[in-house]
């Protein structure tokens, strides 16, 4: 591989980490694990929630990939 792939991989990996979202999903994901384990939620509650905003977050994200590529271009067949 080349040297510069691995450079990019850990440049990537440092954006997504300064990135507020993840920083948000981190805690997210950390409460509702508490709230776990302390017998507040049950496990089907835990998995719902969690599934849901992590695909939410995620679903955004690419809906504004797409748009950004759609600002980008001037074609006026793409749906969004």
């Amino acid at each position: 591989m080349d040297k510069k792939f691995w450079i990019k991989v850990v440049k990537k990996a440092v954006e997504n980490l300064i990135s507020v979202k993840v920083w948000i999903m981190f805690s997210y994901l950390i409460v509702s694990t508490i709230l776990l384990v302390y017998g507040f939620i049950d496990g089907t509650m835990w998995v719902a929630s969690n599934g849901g905003i992590i695909s939410t977050v995620m679903a955004v994200r690419e809906a504004f990939k797409v748009a950004k590529v759609k600002s980008e271009d001037d074609t006026k067949d793409m749906v969004i």
